[in-house]
């Protein structure tokens, strides 16, 4: 009689192991990786001077995971280049993922859109943002859906 007591508890055991590694893994959620003014994945010409720009690295790590972006390695690679450095370039993010730990690693070109414009001139750098066709305030066009 203890027998057949003890396989059912194990079943009820395995069972229930069963349900919650089955809730586990097919689970999901959904979260925001990043913000962002501009970004490809293509070679592109800006025709932007490297050499004023700044190299740098930007790494966040995560407990289990939780919470991981690239925005805040995105930030802190930017903050590490210097206040004056607003755009990345030539940027490479990194996901690595180890026990307990996920982290997240961008490198790329610090440059500071100030120091383009101070270069170009005012009338430059517009010209310059209409031969990247880079998309303004005034020259999007919203799409309603």
């Amino acid at each position: 009689m203890s027998r057949g007591i003890l396989n059912n508890q194990s079943m009820k055991i395995k069972s229930l192991l069963l349900i919650m590694i089955a809730f586990i893994t097919l689970s999901s959620c959904s979260m925001r990786l990043v913000d962002f003014t501009v970004i490809s994945s293509k070679n592109v010409n800006l025709n932007i001077d490297r050499a004023q720009g700044v190299k740098t690295e930007g790494k966040k790590s995560y407990f289990l995971g939780i919470g991981w972006n690239i925005k805040d390695a995105m930030d802190l690679a930017l903050e590490k280049a210097g206040p004056e450095y607003d755009l990345l370039i030539d940027g490479v993010v990194r996901y690595g993922s180890y026990p307990f730990v996920s982290t997240i690693t961008v490198e790329g070109t610090a440059v500071s859109s100030r120091k383009m414009v101070a270069s170009l001139g005012e009338e430059g750098f517009q010209e310059w943002l209409k031969g990247e066709k880079v998309l303004t305030e005034e020259n999007a066009v919203v799409i309603s859906e």
